[in-house]
């Protein structure tokens, strides 16, 4: 343990001051240039005869120019005041953490000493453990009020120097010249933003006349190489043509850079999505970036973007800095794709045109009927997916705020301990979201950390059919509320394609298969093994969570939400004679108590689902495949509710009191303010939560919640409960890998 002081809280104050006095003396040259623009548009004016209107002409054609100015005076003033009180706040609160710290290296050098007796009766002296927490938790206490003080004023000078970026950027139109931006700012102005890595450096802007066009990735590398490594992130922001290219560079080779063969060395195959193929390079991955010099680390989150941040094995806070990168680059190709979707012809304009092209053998009023009902939105979601325009152009719409708020920097509430640096800077600061997984290529694929990243209960959420990149954030801001548990924190994972709508896609096996793989390797990069994992899956995710459970994912606890299936006894033939008698299922009837590597594991398995919601149908699918004659590509395996692997747990009601049941249960099982909700929360942290209860009547059984009079159950701890299969465990091998799955396990 240590006292967590950031370095720079304990630095010389001096030059963040000076920093400061320069950006206010550059709001006093902008405020001059503003003048300078009223006169001179003035002048124009009498020159260009406007004479008894010459005023009003001049404020006219100044406005824009004027208000941008006013707005970058304003943000530059502010900036240099923000650094001049942090500033204030280093030098009053840096010595005070100077002596602090001296006051813990003192204690750890002279731990407190107390006497005991020892084995042959004489007095020994040993450390007093006891007094040594005392004394290190009274130094944490007088530390948390000038750091937090510090982080603050930290805080304030990033949102006041992104503003001034901003305010720039709004001076110059889109697709403008370094040269025409140059002309607009007071020579000495556009010193500091140099300085400063505003704007490029003589150097950068020499070195981007050498680029082809257009420039591949290898181009651009070579570029960054020769830039100073401080300004590489900066000048990207600067020039989003060239994040672009590299951040769709997703397995990138170059066979002279050293450091990347080696990587890939350790890598070895991709899957058809771009993600290590075999979960057994995952050590090697991590062994190999511990190898990096931080500066070498840095390097390959820059330049290699969209591989470093999704590559299982590389640590998550390395991942969540490339991440970062790829999100701006995102934010500027959805822009490009609205404005195309909004210059198409909308779904009126495609009806009318379908409603045209039918046979006359039709009457108006049955096509009209049948075009209107493809096309709404419920049947795209319980049939298949149509993407018509307005549909599209919605889920654009909202790709574009979930990606923009993915920048915005995180309320001090969610923000983290502190930042997260190492020799070469800051990998990730403590107000940004933890980006694990960004790849915006069609549905796309996400994931995120919430909460710190040293927690002992992390919990691994998976959601369900239709989620996509358009709709996970809903999920994000639910399950980011788990991290507000103490010592806990979640993780949204979407890093699998899940289904588009239930009866085209959300019934076919590989949905989950290919998930249940994609979340064994997620995992087992994260490098938890010492810590209490939860997976959890909604719906279709609590197939994925099923199977990778099947393949010998590593993890403590596994909660099937209103799941699609448990992924065991998958594929059962069907009875004869359309298949021989006592033929195996694919899948195994039972979970491994092995991972998939071969290691002992002990696997709590818990399930809940409402009454009265559907997806009871996917979950009996096993039992009706006899006589109903499914294919064998459509299921999730048994259902978990019956099995005795599982405990199923009570969905109980609202805060309100209502029952939790019905159709739209599907959805309200994981949403706060209910039952349900809590014993997420439960399982998760380890905690208390309301076993399901049955009452027996002559005509069959009943949830004791069917009566509206029944008080509710008392949550019990989750140590207490015990299902069958925890009493006694056959010793299985993991199955193996199903038809297009990643290699044998050893």
């Amino acid at each position: 343990m240590s006292l967590g002081i950031d370095p720079w809280m304990v630095s010389d104050a001096e030059p963040v001051r000076t920093a400061g006095g320069t950006l206010t003396s550059a709001a006093d040259l902008v405020s001059q240039e503003r003048a300078t623009v009223r006169t001179t548009l003035g002048q124009a004016a009498t020159a260009l005869g406007w004479e008894g209107r010459l005023t009003d002409r001049a404020e006219e054609t100044s406005s824009g120019s004027q208000d941008a100015f006013r707005t970058l005076e304003q943000d530059l003033d502010a900036g240099g005041r923000a650094l001049v009180d942090l500033a204030d706040a280093m030098t009053v609160h840096g010595a005070t953490l100077r002596t602090i710290q001296s006051d813990w290296d003192t204690l750890q050098g002279d731990r407190p000493q107390t006497e005991v007796r020892g084995d042959l009766g004489e007095q020994v002296e040993v450390i007093d453990y006891e007094e040594l927490r005392r004394q290190e938790q009274t130094l944490r206490d007088r530390a948390q009020a000038p750091m937090e003080d510090l982080r603050t004023a930290d805080r304030a000078c990033h949102g006041s120097l992104v503003a001034v970026e901003s305010s720039l950027r709004a001076l110059v139109p889109h697709g403008s010249s370094s040269t025409f931006t140059r002309s607009l700012v007071p020579a000495d102005a556009w010193g500091v933003f140099r300085g400063h890595g505003v704007v490029d450096s003589r150097a950068e802007e020499g070195l981007l006349g050498e680029l082809p066009d257009p420039p591949t990735a290898q181009d651009i590398r070579s570029l960054l190489d020769q830039l100073d490594p401080g300004r590489v992130e900066a000048f990207l922001a600067r020039h989003p043509g060239l994040l672009t290219v590299l951040a769709q560079d997703y397995a990138p080779e170059d066979v002279d850079d050293p450091v990347l063969s080696g990587l890939w060395d350790a890598v070895g195959d991709l899957d058809a999505d771009g993600m290590v193929a075999d979960p057994a390079a995952i050590e090697d991955i991590r062994s190999y970036w511990g190898e990096l010099t931080p500066v070498e680390q840095r390097r390959m989150r820059l330049l290699y973007p969209a591989f470093i941040g999704r590559l299982d094995g590389i640590p998550v806070e390395h991942r969540a800095g490339a991440n970062r990168v790829l999100i701006q680059s995102a934010i500027d190709a959805e822009e490009a794709r609205l404005a195309v979707l909004e210059s198409m012809p909308d779904n009126d304009d495609v009806r009318e045109d379908v409603t045209d092209r039918l046979p006359g053998i039709y009457p108006d009023w049955l096509a009209d009927l049948v075009v209107d009902g493809l096309t709404h939105d419920e049947a795209q979601t319980l049939l298949t997916d149509f993407r018509l325009r307005d549909q599209e152009l919605a889920r654009s719409r909202a790709r574009l705020g979930f990606y923009q708020e993915l920048l915005e920097p995180q309320p001090a509430t969610r923000s983290r301990f502190g930042d997260v640096t190492d020799d070469a800077g800051v990998i990730l600061p403590a107000d940004a979201r933890a980006v694990l997984l960004f790849d915006p290529r069609g549905d796309g694929r996400f994931a995120e950390w919430h909460g710190e990243f040293d927690s002992e209960n992390v919990a691994v959420f998976v959601p369900g059919t239709t989620t996509d990149m358009s709709n996970i954030g809903s999920y994000a801001d639910r399950i980011l509320t788990l991290a507000d548990e103490q010592d806990t924190s979640s993780i949204t994972w979407m890093g699998t394609d899940l289904p588009n709508a239930v009866a085209g896609d959300a019934t076919q096996t590989r949905y989950s298969e290919d998930g249940g793989q994609a979340l064994l390797r997620f995992v087992e990069g994260l490098g938890m093994s010492e810590r209490t994992v939860t997976a959890v899956g909604h719906s279709a995710g609590g197939g994925i969570v099923g199977f990778a459970d099947v393949f010998g994912m590593d993890v403590d606890r596994t909660l099937l939400i209103a799941p699609s299936g448990s992924g065991l006894g998958l594929h059962r033939p069907m009875p004869f004679p359309m298949d021989p008698w006592g033929a195996e299922p694919t899948t195994p009837s039972e979970y491994p108590p092995q991972t998939w590597d071969g290691q002992a594991r002990d696997v709590q398995r818990f399930t809940q689902t409402a009454p009265g919601d559907s997806i009871h149908l996917a979950q009996r699918s096993e039992d009706v495949r006899w006589w109903v004659g499914l294919p064998e590509d459509w299921g999730h395996g048994d259902d978990p509710n019956s099995s005795d692997q599982f405990i199923r747990l009570e969905t109980g009601r609202f805060d309100d009191g209502t029952l939790l049941e019905g159709f739209g249960s599907h959805s309200h099982v994981v949403e706060p303010g209910t039952d349900a909700w809590r014993n997420l929360i439960g399982v998760v942290t380890g905690g208390d939560v309301i076993p399901y209860q049955e009452e027996g009547f002559w005509l069959g059984r009943d949830n004791v919640y069917d009566d509206a009079d029944y008080p509710g159950t008392d949550p019990v701890p989750i140590e207490e409960l015990m299902s069958v299969w925890d009493l006694e465990q056959p010793m299985i091998m993991a199955p193996g890998p199903l038809e297009g799955s990643f290699g044998d396990p050893p």
